[in-house]
């Protein structure tokens, strides 16, 4: 089984909690990943709201080194996405906050040296880019040269955690395909109205540009008392299929930031999820699809 996660916040945990990426009691270890056919993993490094300028990059390039020490340290089981190097696992590196760039084009191109290959943009509140979910207003002129870029550099956006305003902004002034890591649907007939869920009218702006939305396994974002647990995950992929996102759909599982419904709750659990889902009527071709192929592919060409 192949699988392809667009978010974790597992090295900042590691970080935080003096834990080793490969063996911990946390949502993700490279132990747990490395019993699949292949396991490509984002690997995001969250910068918190409280932080800004060299603080916030200081705190980036800590979190990093060790990142990247634990690739060094652990060459059996992980190699950097792209090395060509025959590793059951493969990273990513990401950022979840551009306040990392310590609000300078030159910082984010430091991300970009350093290996970042997708950011998103803010994480809740306003920030030097633009206004987070929970916040008010657009890209600020910054926020516009930041995206533009990205797109030069080629380092991938991601709308997670946008409000509307911004997301807007986002999608009027790029022209390459972005992405939403670890977003659910707002379905209207249930009961996610979560200012972290995406909309009809975004999820067609995503689709349309050729981007990806990354289901997000989170318990409050998932469980209800009509659809609980695996059952809930079905309805946002019935949901999304309706809108014409069979090549849209992927993971975004969120491992180690947020708290997990029970069927989801490590990285481990993601066969019986695939079985799960193949019992509520879903092909293998569609699963392989959300599960790995649509990641890939996107990857691949970008």
């Amino acid at each position: 089984m192949k699988v392809f996660d667009l978010h974790c916040d597992t090295i900042g945990e590691c970080y935080k909690q003096q834990k080793r990426l490969r063996s911990n009691d946390m949502h993700l270890s490279l132990e747990q990943l490395s019993r699949y056919e292949e396991y490509c993993q984002v690997f995001a490094i969250w910068i918190t709201d409280d932080k800004r300028g060299q603080t916030a990059v200081d705190y980036f390039d800590s979190v990093a080194d060790l990142y990247y020490n634990s690739v060094e340290e652990n060459a059996d089981l992980i190699s950097v996405y792209g090395s060509g190097k025959n590793t059951p696992v493969k990273g990513i590196l990401a950022c979840e906050g551009g306040s990392a760039c310590g609000g300078t084009l030159e910082g984010l191109r430091h991300l970009y040296d350093r290996g970042v290959r997708l950011i998103t943009l803010t994480w809740n509140a306003n920030n030097e880019i633009g206004g987070g979910a929970f916040s008010e207003g657009g890209l600020t002129p910054f926020g516009v040269e930041f995206v533009k870029e990205c797109e030069r550099l080629g380092i991938v956006i991601d709308v997670s955690h946008l409000n509307r305003e911004t997301f807007w902004d986002v999608a009027k002034i790029t022209t390459k395909p972005f992405v939403a890591s670890h977003s659910n649907a707002d379905i209207v007939d249930n009961v996610y109205g979560h200012k972290r869920n995406l909309d009809e009218v975004q999820i067609k702006a995503i689709r349309d540009r050729g981007g990806l939305i990354g289901l997000n396994f989170c318990y409050d974002f998932l469980q209800q008392q009509e659809y609980p647990g695996l059952l809930s995950l079905g309805e946002q992929i019935r949901y999304l299929l309706a809108l014409g996102c069979e090549d849209v759909i992927a993971l975004g599982s969120d491992y180690d930031g947020c708290d997990m419904i029970e069927d989801l709750k490590c990285a481990c659990s993601l066969e019986n999820a695939y079985n799960s889902l193949l019992s509520q009527g879903f092909s293998k071709e569609i699963l392989n699809k959300i599960f790995y192929e649509n990641a890939q592919r996107f990857f691949e060409k970008i």
